[in-house]
């Protein structure tokens, strides 16, 4: 009997083992260009660049085929000849170009107007760009004209957008958590005079308030509820579908909604690794380059908006190197024998993984960059430090959630609950036998 009770104590203790949620890693994977063979004839003479058709981990939304970064290596060493094994690219040879791209927002495709301006702001279109891969909102110069261009120096991350089909159903009094502390409240719905009238708060404070009308009647601008910060640029809208009157309360449906996260301005002089930021003007040593993309947009002219950075040292490309660039992007190049030069771009990328207890939804962009020489987060804002041997940028977007998941708590949820329960009720059966008096 006493070998009895032991066995059920092992039981015991694996079962409870197995109930104990296992921290899962987060996933490391890395991200390689095509090769730089100067022995391939392919290869031209002179300048060689990289784009999102020649290395994945620079930012292309397949569609609609945008595209607006390419890392750029200027031969001013030998530029009647290909870039070979021991050359030196000089200081400010090296250029990271990431020119903003035009796109036709969600919202400006549910309205047949031609335009779409809300409070003196048009949000027919906007403008958007990778910065060492994640995309960014760009400002428009002029937010009530899009077309007049845009300030590549200003830019903020994306935190909600809902596709044409997406929806979100409100009750009277509920709030909605978007991202990032943001919140948008249903004060009162007003059936019979077709409005509902709603809130933003930031981290719990009201930042704003406003009165849209449902009304069929009315223009989906009519319908729209805009934000904006004091220079005029959109930071939320949405628009009131339709409302209904249930049984207990009365509840309102809204569609494309748009958050962006705070502005983060790019100055000139800041540092991003191995680059300086020199501008935000296409140089004319780049004019008439036709990169990755199916749109008109994506070719270089000098003058053009744009962020550039430019090599901040020297760069000598020996054989079998690693060279770090910025935020987990590194130049690799092989050990071959001069004039033979292979280089390669990479980047190392993680997933980080979810808790156990949460359900949330992820986008493409939650990616968390990471240099291959550290492991300390740093903020999400993009990386401005003096170059180091190895340097850290994290790049973090909350999901677009089309609504939140509630966090339920079930047996469902706990895999072999019901076998835990036998093994204990067997244990304690044996332990009454065992002490029953004889």
């Amino acid at each position: 009997m006493k070998k009895i009770v032991q066995i059920m104590l092992a039981l015991l203790v694996l079962m409870i083992l197995s109930m104990v949620p296992v921290s899962a890693e987060d996933a490391t994977y890395t991200i390689r260009s095509s090769v730089y063979d100067n022995t391939d004839s392919s290869i031209a003479a002179g300048d060689f660049y990289w784009d999102a058709n020649s290395f994945s981990g620079l930012w292309y939304p397949i569609k609609p085929g945008l595209s607006s970064e390419l890392l750029y290596l200027h031969n001013s060493v030998n530029s009647s000849e290909t870039i070979q094994l021991g050359d030196t690219i000089k200081e400010g040879d090296f250029y990271y170009i990431s020119k903003p791209q035009k796109k036709k927002t969600k919202i400006a495709g549910s309205d047949d107007g031609g335009t779409f301006i809300v409070d003196n702001v048009d949000l027919e279109f906007y403008y958007l760009m990778g910065f060492f891969g994640p995309q960014y909102f760009v400002m428009p110069d002029d937010p009530s004209d899009p077309t007049q261009g845009c300030k590549p120096d200003k830019i903020a991350k994306i935190l909600v957008q809902f596709g044409s089909d997406d929806k979100k159903q409100m009750l009277s009094g509920e709030e909605w958590e978007l991202a990032d502390g943001w919140t948008l409240g249903v004060d009162q719905i007003d059936v019979d005079g077709e409005k509902v009238w709603v809130h933003l708060k930031k981290d719990g404070v009201e930042i704003d308030s406003g009165v849209v009308s449902s009304s069929a009647n009315m223009t989906n601008m009519e319908r729209t509820y805009l934000y904006k910060d004091n220079d005029d640029y959109p930071v939320f809208y949405c628009t009131v579908e339709s409302i209904f009157r249930g049984t207990d309360t009365d509840f309102a449906i809204f569609k494309y909604a748009f958050l962006r996260g705070d502005l983060t301005t790019i100055e000139s002089g800041d540092t991003y690794g191995i680059f300086d930021v020199e501008g935000f003007e296409v140089p004319a040593l780049m004019n008439c380059v036709d990169y990755a993309g199916s749109g008109t947009g994506t070719v270089l002219y000098t003058g053009d908006d744009a962020v550039v950075l430019a090599s901040n040292k020297d760069i000598t490309l020996n054989g079998d190197e690693q060279i770090d660039l910025h935020g987990g992007l590194y130049l690799k190049t092989e050990d071959t024998t001069a004039p033979c030069l292979k280089m390669t771009l990479w980047k190392t990328c993680t997933i980080k993984s979810k808790s156990t207890t949460t359900q949330t939804e992820t986008t493409e962009d939650d990616v968390v960059v990471v240099d291959m020489g550290e492991a300390e987060a740093v903020d999400e804002q993009p990386d401005k430090t003096e170059p180091t041997a190895s340097t850290v940028d994290e790049e973090t977007v909350d999901a677009d959630l089309e609504e939140e998941v509630p966090n339920v708590e079930s047996s469902v949820n706990a895999p072999g609950f019901e076998l835990l329960s036998g093994v204990i009720g067997l244990f304690c059966a044996v332990l009454i036998i065992w002490n029953k008096p004889r």
